[in-house]
């Protein structure tokens, strides 16, 4: 039975990060100049947020089924997600890119180590 969920959470963890892979390069796409609806940019940072939160979780409670410890690293990202999420949703007629490009980047680790520690992390699981 513990097999059989560690199974079950280490593919909703694989299908996490290859959703958050493809949200992350939407965002630094945007990021990057390339035009997108700033309406559809807001909610692709809040849907990125959310994943990595899933994203954790999984990890957190694939140690735990292993009986391993851990903790999640990127809390501060989390938080500045949550941060540029909520102020935009607050002023939705500002420009989005410059909130969105602080809050992938400012943090220690920022989103682009997360993403090349959740691709590692991929890989190993496959």
């Amino acid at each position: 039975m513990q097999d059989e969920k560690g199974a079950r959470v280490k593919n909703a963890l694989i299908s996490e990060i290859d959703e958050l892979q493809s949200h992350f390069a939407t965002l630094r796409e945007y990021v990057a100049g390339k035009p997108y609806d700033a309406l559809e940019m807001m909610a692709t940072l809040q849907v990125f947020k959310d994943g990595l939160n899933r994203a954790s979780s999984h990890i957190l409670t694939l140690y735990v089924l292993n009986k391993q410890k851990t903790k999640i690293t990127w809390q501060q990202l989390l938080e500045n997600l949550e941060n540029a999420s909520s102020t935009l949703q607050a002023n939705p007629k500002r420009e989005p890119r410059s909130a969105i490009e602080l809050a992938l980047n400012m943090s220690e680790p920022n989103a682009q180590e997360v993403m090349s520690y959740l691709g590692r992390l991929k890989e190993s699981l496959t």
